[in-house]
């Protein structure tokens, strides 16, 4: 399930687009248990979805199916009025995708679907619903003869289109579940990690580790959803490596941009590389060869460096003055 709320300027398309991943503190809801239901609530207004219990199945968090190219599949979504006003709802589905972010994203709305969004034909796309009130709304997924095999993937949205007249902004709030397809045949996942770079960003304290920003780029090359575990390793003198850290889902045609935090102390230059065991989702889909792309950066720890200076600087001071107080006191005793 996910929820989003848009604001734009009337004259501006959407800045900000719909979750269907990991929740956000403000934006998002996703479940993974069964039965799931989304909430979307504002004020009076508020409405939940959730898939139906028919014979697709019952107690589901999304629409998940295994098909053949060709399969047509009935199904539907249930929408409830659990606010105090009518509520008019757009219906539609879209394409999702994989965000840079790592959150899985639907096309906005007024953007043309190229892949399963096209596939998905709502019964009732616009939907009036008094307070309390429910519907079901059935849709229907074609699927083509000529689908590749693999994973497929779209949103089906509820949308809520409204105006602040005290201002020149819109509010479009979403509310709706994801659809998986897994088209028979081959399955071949595959990922690549490209753009690999680091900073290193020296602590004000001269006695603590500095901070090591890695980046890179990974991208689902393959024809099933990708996950993966990844391992950031340093050399050198203070090297380390750090915890597994799982890859969250990325859908196929999708490139995320990874952004690590990890504590490094260097004396100038930190190399290591970033490891990626990547392994697709679902049955059938295995684990591949690893992936490492190194890197290496100056890190310069300049309060260390300023520390050590200033001891130098006392230390030949203090000696250029005991010096000259030993010739002060060796003159006299030369006259």
């Amino acid at each position: 399930m996910f929820r989003r709320s848009r604001l734009h300027a009337v004259t501006v398309f959407s800045v900000v687009l719909l979750t269907l991943a990991a929740p956000t503190a403000a934006s998002a809801t996703v479940s993974t248990s069964a039965s799931a239901t989304a909430t979307a609530t504002a004020g009076g207004v508020a409405w939940t979805v959730q898939t139906a219990d028919n014979d697709q199945g019952s107690g589901r968090a999304n629409f998940t199916y295994d098909v053949a190219p060709g399969a047509v599949i009935s199904d539907a979504m249930i929408v409830v009025n659990t606010g105090t006003e009518s509520l008019p709802l757009a219906v539609y589905a879209a394409d999702a995708f994989t965000a840079s972010s790592g959150e899985i994203d639907v096309l906005v709305d007024g953007t043309p679907s190229q892949g399963a969004g096209t596939w998905v034909a709502v019964a009732s796309p616009p939907l009036t619903l008094a307070p309390g009130q429910s519907a079901e709304v059935p849709f229907t997924i074609t699927v083509p003869t000529d689908a590749r095999p693999g994973d497929h993937a779209a949103g089906i949205v509820t949308s809520l289109s409204s105006t602040d007249a005290s201002s020149t902004l819109s509010v479009d709030r979403r509310l709706g579940t994801r659809i998986n397809l897994r088209v028979a045949g081959e399955l071949a996942p595959a990922a690549a990690v490209s753009a690999v770079s680091a900073r290193y960003e020296a602590s004000w304290n001269p006695f603590a580790s500095g901070r090591l920003v890695v980046q890179y780029a990974l991208e689902n090359s393959g024809n099933t959803r990708l996950t993966g575990v990844e391992t950031i390793a340093t050399t050198g003198l203070g090297g380390s490596r750090t915890a597994p850290a799982q890859i969250g889902e990325i859908i196929p045609g999708s490139t995320v941009e990874v952004v690590r935090d990890v504590p490094a102390f260097s004396l100038g230059w930190i190399s290591g590389s970033v490891s990626l065991a990547p392994e697709g989702v679902g049955l059938g889909a295995a684990a591949l060869a690893p992936v490492t792309s190194d890197f290496s950066v100056a890190a310069v720890p300049w309060s260390l460096y300023a520390l050590l200076l200033v001891i130098l600087a006392g230390a030949l001071v203090t000696v250029l003055l005991t010096l000259r107080a030993r010739r002060r006191h060796a003159a006299p005793a030369a006259e």
